[in-house]
């Protein structure tokens, strides 16, 4: 069916938003999905990354460059995506906090999967892995297998998991907040070809636009289940079974149920 947009800037400003994600949670396949929404401008960019095609070809102060974006003409919403290390700048965050937008914040209860992963894209840029591994791509790529220690490992579990709680907190302050978990995108497992309509409807409802199926062709990066990534299996398992995150993980023939940790 085709849907035809009326982008009339003269009939008022659209409603600006952001989504606010974790490192590795679903933000880029989230802001790729929302893009292809009709009525939402959602740039793909990690927009306030020193090195987004924003700053390397305009001469323009993040504050301003995230007014503009949440801003667009002729849209019903304008949004973008902000992870943390970028949201908590003290100028980012303090316009965010006199302006109040819609906020989606992103987290994956998985924190062990989301660490895994953050590890690996770690490793590919610093030079450690010589495979090529992108941190997102379009097409299908093999699987990659490293040896991560189990306190990287867990180390950065914990980190992650207290950044989500600190901004959660900080989020407590804002009118509009819909918080929405990595699992709710599709989970763990193999690639999805769109938004689910679950997730999608939620979202929608929260930006106050109709519902539309939103496709997104990213690939999802090693979702096969970690003792087929870690070489070292036998070795991070027990750590993980003695810690704080030891439900985090089961598995289930071969695929990664969510669970969050323990409550202390």
């Amino acid at each position: 069916m085709k849907v035809l947009v009326d982008n009339d800037v003269t009939k008022g400003m659209a409603l600006p938003a952001v989504i606010i994600a974790n490192i590795r949670s679903g933000g880029t396949f989230l802001s790729h999905c929302l893009s292809n929404h009709p009525q939402i401008f959602c740039d793909r960019d990690e927009s306030l990354h020193h090195l987004s095609v924003w700053h390397t070809h305009l001469t323009i102060d993040r504050v301003n460059l995230l007014y503009c974006l949440t801003h667009m003409a002729g849209w019903n919403v304008s949004m973008c995506k902000l992870v943390y290390k970028q949201a908590l700048q003290p100028d980012v965050w303090a316009y965010l906090a006199a302006t109040k937008p819609h906020v989606i914040h992103l987290i994956r209860r998985n924190v062990i999967r989301q660490a895994v992963s953050a590890l690996i894209n770690r490793s590919v840029r610093s030079g450690f892995l010589s495979t090529p591994h992108p941190a997102h791509t379009f097409e299908d790529v093999p699987g990659i297998k490293i040896e991560l220690t189990p306190d990287s490992i867990l180390n950065l579990a914990r980190g992650l998991f207290a950044l989500d709680r600190q901004v959660a907190q900080e989020l407590k302050e804002f009118p509009h907040v819909l918080n929405i978990d990595y699992a709710s995108l599709g989970g763990e497992g193999e690639s999805v070809k769109r938004l689910p309509a679950e997730a999608g409807r939620t979202i929608c409802s929260f930006l106050g636009v109709p519902y539309h199926a939103m496709p997104c062709d990213l690939k999802r990066i090693n979702p096969q289940p970690l003792s087929e990534i870690l070489v070292n299996w036998q070795e991070v398992l027990p750590a993980i079974q003695a810690s704080e995150f030891a439900e985090c993980l089961t598995e289930d023939g071969g695929r990664k149920t969510e669970r969050r940790r323990k409550k202390k």
